[in-house]
């Protein structure tokens, strides 16, 4: 006798920073790092950005695209920025990408 195949739950999705302007308005964030802060400090600070955003070399900056009809994605991403923020003297800066717009 066969056993039906079980079918596993899909991973949940985790919120990836996206890497292209998106279709919709986002608000889009540059986060510069604090680089002054002891390594071991300093590896704190990245790793909280590596979970919501991506880093660019070429500007030395991190970068994130927070789809406004996603709200409740957005409120947790920029919660983490802005924990990292307090935390370790981070640098966010957030403003508005109007639907189409490149950067």
């Amino acid at each position: 006798m066969k056993l039906p195949l079980r079918r596993s739950k899909p991973a949940p999705e985790t919120p990836a920073p996206a890497t292209a302007s998106p279709a919709s308005a986002a608000l889009q964030v540059r986060i510069f790092s604090n680089t002054g802060r002891p390594e071991q400090e300093f590896s704190a600070q990245t790793e909280k950005l590596r979970r919501v955003a991506s880093y660019d070399g070429d500007t030395r900056s991190w970068y994130a695209w927070l789809p406004l009809d996603r709200p409740e994605q957005a409120a947790e991403t920029l919660t983490a920025l802005f924990e990292a923020a307090r935390a370790h003297g981070t640098t966010i800066q957030v403003r508005v990408q109007p639907a189409g717009e490149s950067s």
